[in-house]
């Protein structure tokens, strides 16, 4: 992810864990224990001006 972020101009890429990561992949019902392979994060970046 990060990688396609720089690659389309972005910097200051962070990637910020959410602290309900647990329960949001719960609610996509997916499957049980899908949480302990996935989670959510906040991503934060910036792209400069051209």
């Amino acid at each position: 992810m990060k990688h396609l972020l720089e690659t389309s101009g972005f910097e200051d890429i962070r990637f910020i864990d959410k602290d309900n990561s647990d329960d949001i992949i719960r609610n996509w019902n997916f499957g049980e224990g899908v949480e302990k392979a996935v989670f959510s994060v906040y991503i934060k970046a910036v792209k400069p001006l051209t």
